[in-house]
Parts: structure tokens; C-alpha cells; sequence
């Protein structure tokens, strides 16, 4: 029997969910549930459960593994983001928790939530921009509101524990892509949106970010590119690396006239000093198809065949599908079916003599997201 060219990696195998037997959806933890529900459109444990049975129900396509155990801490994220980030990730939970109901000001409070206790900490104020002689208050409200760029992305009681499992996630993956066409680490939380020093968008630590560096510091990639196809920038990718002329980032999305990030994500953002051109940003318009997407796809895999890539790195976004929630708020793309077999084909066909490993980012229609992981990731692996 061939071996597959595919590798889950997560923190369940498709056997570890329990399914309704009735409706056949995933049973999720409590912890799970309750955390999901905090936000209308953003339920990533439902995703990565979902997506994990839909692998599984393509027979032989892929074989899968988890972690032992989560991460100890976060730290080895410091290579990408800044210390004081990491560490607020690790243990602002802990404080706010600490200060209970009369410590905790409700401006700071994620309305209407309660999680384990107290609320879910969100941002008061948000210092943007920062000027250089800022930095972060000593208070945990201060400095949730200097580290977060909004307000729908809480710290909340098992923010710390799942992070570290994601942390596992990752490091499992770069570990296994020697051995595999495509690796695909399906992590809780997203991470392009999150920053060298901030976090925001869904997203706590940038997971893309980490790798690339991982790869090029650990494991002998000289050259790593990074390509973005979810339906917002990668800008906190774009931003890491914006001034390094050896991580090649190029991001597809909804132009930011449109949509979120809204302030960067432009063509003209290119680069600075010896990184010129190392950055390539194709914003496209709302209601893109396929006809429109292609050519910038084809664009962006030159670009990474010119660079001369020694491995790939994709953030996966599915939320380009037509009629996604969260996308459609403001303007939306139209890809769907077959749209995803040839993305992950031209990918795969392109970075055909290279390691690639594929990183979940967003995605909020839960009843297309599965499949269009799916189709994406088998053809990827296949071409």
C-alpha cells in the first residue's frame, strides 16, 4: 500500500472526538463549547474538529499524529515575537483572574461572557498608534489594552493551555515535513494577524511567523517563503519579516478598502532596505472567483519559484468561500468545490521539489470548511 503524501498534525486524532450519533456532528469538551461560544462567527475547536472527521472520512488519504504533551511555556515563540508579549500570553489569565469582581473594571470585561469565573479580558483603550516612548502598563487591564489590537480577541481561562498545545502542534510538524509532500498542523487559534508585539484578529502567536524562522534556524531552510491565501492580509506575518530579505511573504486577500486589516495589505508594501521585494501583497476585490484568483495565485508561486524557496509555508484561510460569515459582513469572496482541488494543485504542481507545510488560519462557514480543507490539502499533496 503507498504511503500517503499527507500529515495531520493536531491535538486530537479524528478518534479522539466523540460524534452524535443522531446528527453525526462533534461532540465538543465543555471547555470547548463554552469558549467557542464567545464570539458569533470564530469557532475554531468546532473547525479543527470538523475538519478532522471529513480527513478521516477520505479513506488512506493521510495518516495522523499528535503531540505527547502540550509545550511547557511559550518562549520558543520569542524568536518572532517580543518577550513581554509572550509572557502576558502566559500569565495575563492568572492576573485578571486574580483581582476578582471588585478589581476587575467592567470596561476591560468581554461583555455578557462568563468564562470560568470571571469574564473574558478584552482591551479598555487601545494605544494606536504607539508613539516610541510608550510601553505596556504594569497593569494587566493596561496591558491587555497595549498588546491587543481589538476587541474581539480575549484572553480567557485556557488561552495559555491551548496556546502551548499549538506550540507542540508546530514544533511536531516541522519536525515530521521532511518525510512528507505536505504537512498540515491544524492548531487551535490562527495566527497571521498577531504581531512582534501585539495580537489581534482571532490570532495570539503567529504561527507562520515561528515556523519560518524554525525552519531556517533549526532545521538548515535558508530560504523560507510564506504564502497567505486566507481572505484578510497576513499582516502580522507581513510585518515580521518586513525588513528580512530571507523570509519571502506574499499574501492574497481582499483588497483593504474593503476589509480587515483595512490599514496594510497594499501593493506598494514591498519592503524596506535590503528586503525590497521580499514582501507582495495581491489584494483583490470583493466577490472574487476563481477567474480573478488564479492569475494572482500564479503570480504569487513564480514569485516563489524566483526566490528560490527552500520551503513553503501556507496559511490556510478558507474563510475565501462564497458566503462565508464573517467575510460577507463587509464585502466577501465567491470560491467554492472544485475552486480549492485546483488552488491546493497549482501549489502543490509549483512547490513540487520542496517541503511544504500548511498552517490552519481562518474559515467560518463550518459547513463548507471541512471540505475545502480537505480538497485543498489532498490535491496539494498529490500534484
Amino acid at each position: 500500500m503507498t504511503k500517503p503524501s499527507l500529515l495531520v498534525v493536531s491535538r486530537y486524532l479524528p478518534e479522539d472526538i466523540s460524534v452524535d450519533a443522531a446528527t453525526s456532528e462533534p461532540i465538543l469538551e465543555d471547555a470547548d463549547r463554552r469558549n467557542d461560544a464567545m464570539d458569533e462567527y470564530n469557532h475554531p475547536r468546532y473547525r479543527r474538529a470538523r475538519i478532522l472527521r471529513e480527513l478521516e472520512s477520505r479513506k488512506a488519504a493521510a495518516n495522523f499524529v499528535k503531540p505527547k504533551s502540550a509545550a511547557n511555556d511559550l518562549k520558543d515563540y520569542e524568536i518572532v515575537q517580543s518577550k513581554g508579549l509572550i509572557e502576558f500570553l502566559e500569565n495575563g489569565w492568572k492576573r485578571w483572574d486574580a483581582l476578582g469582581e471588585e478589581g476587575q473594571d467592567p470596561l476591560a470585561a468581554l461583555p455578557g461572557v462568563s468564562n470560568n469565573g470571571s469574564p473574558p479580558l478584552v482591551p479598555g483603550n487601545v494605544p494606536l498608534p504607539r508613539e516610541p516612548y510608550q510601553r505596556p502598563s504594569k497593569n494587566v487591564m493596561g496591558q491587555v489594552s497595549y498588546y491587543c489590537t481589538d476587541m474581539c480577541t480575549p484572553v480567557f481561562a485556557e488561552l495559555a493551555e491551548e496556546l502551548q498545545w499549538d506550540v507542540a502542534v508546530m514544533n511536531l510538524a516541522m519536525e515530521s515535513m521532511k518525510f512528507y509532500k505536505t504537512t498540515y498542523a491544524l492548531a487551535t487559534h490562527p495566527g497571521h494577524h498577531a504581531a512582534q508585539d501585539s495580537f489581534g484578529g482571532y490570532c495570539y502567536l503567529n504561527h507562520a511567523a515561528f515556523c519560518a524562522r524554525q525552519l531556517q534556524k533549526t532545521h538548515g531552510y535558508s530560504k523560507v517563503a510564506v504564502l497567505d491565501v486566507d481572505y484578510h492580509c497576513g499582516n502580522g506575518t507581513a510585518s515580521i519579516f518586513y525588513d528580512d530579505a530571507s523570509v519571502l511573504v506574499i499574501s492574497i486577500h481582499c483588497h483593504p478598502d474593503y476589509d480587515y486589516p483595512f490599514h496594510t495589505g497594499l501593493e506598494e508594501e514591498t519592503g524596506v532596505g535590503e528586503a525590497e521585494g521580499a514582501t507582495m501583497h495581491l489584494p483583490l476585490l470583493p466577490k472574487t472567483k476563481w477567474e480573478q484568483y488564479s492569475p494572482a495565485l500564479e503570480k504569487a508561486m513564480k514569485k516563489v519559484q524566483d526566490f528560490g524557496a527552500e520551503a513553503l509555508v501556507v496559511s490556510l484561510g478558507l474563510d475565501t468561500h462564497v458566503g462565508d460569515p464573517c467575510a460577507i459582513r463587509r464585502a466577501g469572496f465567491d470560491l467554492s468545490g472544485k475552486d480549492y482541488v485546483e488552488m491546493g494543485q497549482w501549489i502543490g504542481s509549483f512547490a513540487s521539489k520542496i517541503p511544504i507545510l500548511v498552517i490552519q488560519e481562518g474559515g467560518y462557514r463550518m459547513d463548507k470548511v471541512p471540505s475545502a480543507a480537505a480538497d485543498f490539502l489532498l490535491s496539494c499533496a498529490e500534484s
